[in-house]
């Protein structure tokens, strides 16, 4: 008789387990309290067998995030020589080592067959045992590793590599029209940060990634600006506001909020619903929510208050901006949104916009609010940035309403009435900033630079 499982999985109990081992019937019983726990019950007597995916073994998405490989099988031991707590606790062992990404049926590599272990195994293990534990950035660097290192050398032994090819793709990440001098400037620093924690860890002899090409050789042309550059003009800024509003949710929101408080991407990729405070007009980022792990509070102008306010709330999760119902966050800004945010700026400003990222844009009004009178460690606070030296040890100042007066100043410079096409839907509002003298936050309300 074919073996078939049970239909209604119940949890086991002692008694339960007993009387299903001594019945004639071939079948196979799921615990319903363990994942994957059977008992296979026959003619020669009843073992325990268990089903498992190993996380990883089933590639990568295109977001770099491991998927769980084809279902395996494996014997725990016979009944009653295994009891059902026996059983239970080995399952749970086996399910949290295939979380992991190991396979408890594939053999143990011996200290000296390190060497001999795949690009994937390694990066799997960095970011496994170090990145994740200790980088808010994980999220980035299994992104970046997974599009430019996995592919291409994902199967090598991480001990053959070197040097030349590492260079060698490098520069055609950075000669790419799809990818650039950032993107290889990123591919850089994760590979090396992988052979680097390699060394530390004594899996790895040698680092190739010691010495590859600098910042200056991956730049397409001298006429490249050099990252860290970029800066919007005020037209330009304006334009990229009002192409937002023309975006399909939630990427259009996202874009806004990060041209109006200034913020990192990540601080509200990953924002949760929980972190806005309605009542202090603030977003309250945890620590694990912030680069440098300590908490910050975002203060909100009134038209990014409106927007936050305005964000659905998911069924799935707790995430603000999601494209899975807030089940999971948006762990960066997609490249497909990215060039039509471009394409849509270039549009409402009438001619072609130079490459920008969602981060010149917190240069862009860093830059343009110092020129319009904003106090230098009010601008650093608005950055999330620390205050250095004597003055950082001392002065405890938050400066939070004096932020919030420059993004009310910020935002009603990039909503000014410059022209807006007659499609946009927010039209932008006179809006009157008062500017006592007592205010420390600013020195003076007047305009910067149009350019």
């Amino acid at each position: 008789m074919q073996r078939r499982s049970a239909s209604k999985a119940k949890p086991f109990s002692d008694l339960a387990v007993r009387s299903l081992a001594q019945s004639a019937k071939r079948y196979d019983h799921l615990d319903g309290a363990t994942t994957g726990l059977f008992l296979r019950v026959g003619s020669t007597g009843a073992s325990w067998s268990l089903q498992y995916r190993v996380v990883g073994h089933g590639g990568r998405s295109r977001n770099g995030h491991a998927l769980k490989g084809p279902v395996r099988r494996m014997h725990l031991g016979d009944y009653p020589a295994v009891s059902l707590h026996a059983a239970r606790t080995e399952a749970l062992r086996i399910h949290a080592l295939a979380g992991k990404g190991i396979d408890p049926c594939a053999p143990v590599a011996s200290d000296g067959d390190k060497s001999e272990q795949s690009l994937n195994w390694l990066i799997d293990r960095y970011l496994e045992l170090y990145a994740k534990p200790r980088l808010t950035s994980a999220p980035v660097a299994a992104w970046v590793l997974a599009r430019h290192w996995r592919k291409p050398f994902g199967t090598r032994a991480f001990a053959s590599m070197t040097r030349p090819e590492l260079n060698t793709h490098l520069r055609k990440i950075a000669q790419s029209e799809k990818h650039g001098s950032g993107a290889a400037l990123e591919a850089r620093r994760w590979i090396m940060g992988v052979f680097s924690w390699a060394i530390r860890e004594d899996l790895a002899s040698s680092n190739p990634a010691v010495g590859l090409v600098g910042r200056e050789d991956l730049r397409r042309d001298p006429t490249d600006l050099r990252p860290r550059e970029r800066m919007l003009t005020i037209d330009e800024a304006r334009a990229v506001y009002r192409a937002s509003l023309r975006m399909p949710e939630p990427w259009g929101d996202l874009a806004r909020v990060l041209l109006l408080t200034l913020a990192r991407l990540s601080e509200y990729s990953k924002a949760e619903h929980a972190w806005f405070d309605r009542g202090g007009r603030n977003i309250e980022v945890p620590g694990h929510g912030h680069k440098n792990r300590s908490p910050k509070t975002i203060p909100l102008s009134r038209a990014a208050f409106e927007l936050i306010e305005k964000r659905p709330v998911g069924q799935e999760g707790p995430y603000m901006f999601s494209t899975t119902g807030g089940r999971k966050p948006i762990y960066s800004y997609a490249d497909a949104y990215a060039d039509r945010l471009r394409a849509l700026a270039a549009e409402e400003l009438g001619r072609p916009i130079p490459h920008f990222t969602m981060h010149d844009f917190r240069r862009t009004g860093a830059t343009h609010l110092t020129a319009m009178g904003v106090r230098d460690e009010v601008v650093e606070l608005l950055l999330g940035h620390k205050i250095r030296g004597v003055r950082g040890v001392y002065m405890k100042h938050k400066y939070v309403e004096e932020r919030r007066q420059a993004l009310e100043l910020w935002a009603s410079k990039l909503r000014a009435v410059a022209a807006a096409p007659k499609h946009c839907a927010d039209k932008p509002q006179r809006m009157v900033l008062r500017v006592r003298r007592s205010d420390e936050g600013l020195r003076r309300a007047g305009d910067g630079p149009e350019t």
